[in-house]
């Protein structure tokens, strides 16, 4: 492998690097390639033989790194459209071997294809030139999220959670339920609707389990008041008028209800704690971004983004 990567460093005319990235066993550093005296940029090349490694390792390269780069691979048969848009999008070069070098007169030597990349690129680097990064993005790529706010940037792995937030971010103030966030989510078609009008009805255990839960929250609320405690005071009243609100969509005319409770229940909870652990997370790596979502994201059986001003995203 090192005398590859000499050899090759040699040939694109770039200076030899020894080290790699941490933990990226199909990434090498073929070199740095120098376009002023005391200006360098970075030279990797990704050895894949499946799609997930090349959105892996790129995925992780982007966030790693906080200057600009140049990508190779040996083919283009791996490339994932996505990521191709993303890396064009923040001008990183993105080239195929294949392609960038040709054996000619017994010997290998750079391309047009090579020689037009890095044109492009080194006009790329002036800053007149250069495509500004979104403000705020909450966007999948490859096996992960990437999350900026106010120009801060992070990466998360894939997970439900970002999935569930990502689905919210993309209709702020529309009110979904639970179960319809989670059947998107999983790429099914939403059955709210559905259900609510198939005409079943529950029993009276089913209105009873209602109406017990109805008295937990007006409990909890009296304590909250006598406590002083207005946050929770407030959280309790939210979710009461949440409660109403299914209730309202769940009863017919004849007063029965036709969506199990019990299962509502389960999934506004799995669906809140998914959520909760992103959030958590983002608490460390993206402060802002988790205060941001902790207070714009209502939780309930209805699930609702509702920021306090207007926020674009790029989804």
């Amino acid at each position: 492998m090192r005398r590859f990567r000499k050899l090759l460093a040699e040939v694109l005319k770039i200076s030899p690097a020894s080290d790699t990235i941490k933990k990226l066993d199909c990434t090498i550093q073929l070199g740095n390639l120098a376009l002023a005296p005391g200006e360098e940029y970075p030279v990797y090349m990704i050895l894949v033989d499946r799609r997930n490694f090349f959105k892996d390792d790129v995925s992780t390269l982007l966030f790693k790194l906080k200057t600009p780069f140049i990508v190779t691979t040996g083919t283009r048969m791996f490339w994932d459209e996505g990521l191709v848009e993303v890396l064009r999008e923040r001008n990183i070069p993105l080239l195929a071997l294949s392609e960038a070098l040709e054996f000619r007169d017994g010997q290998f030597v750079p391309t047009d294809v090579w020689h037009g990349a890095i044109e492009s690129f080194r006009k790329t680097l002036h800053p007149e030139n250069m495509v500004a990064m979104p403000e705020y993005e909450f966007r999948k790529m490859g096996q992960g999220w990437v999350i900026r706010f106010e120009g801060n940037d992070t990466f998360i792995k894939d997970g439900i959670g970002p999935n569930y937030i990502s689905l919210l971010l993309r209709k702020p103030k529309t009110p979904i339920f639970a179960s319809d966030l989670q059947a998107i989510a999983a790429g099914q078609k939403p059955e709210h609707t559905q259900r609510v009008s198939s005409g079943h009805k529950s029993d009276a255990a089913t209105l009873e389990q209602i109406h017990k839960r109805y008295n937990e929250l007006v409990a909890e609320l009296e304590e909250a008041k006598q406590d002083h405690n207005n946050l929770l005071e407030k959280e309790i009243c939210d979710e009461i008028e949440k409660l109403m609100n299914y209730l309202a969509e769940a009863t017919g005319w004849d007063g029965y209800v036709k969506k199990e409770i019990d299962e509502a229940e389960k999934i506004r909870q799995a669906v809140y704690r998914a959520i909760q652990r992103t959030i958590i997370l983002l608490e460390e790596l993206l402060p802002e971004c988790a205060e941001h979502l902790e207070d714009a994201i209502e939780t309930g059986f209805t699930i609702n983004y509702m920021p306090s001003t207007p926020v674009e995203w790029i989804l």
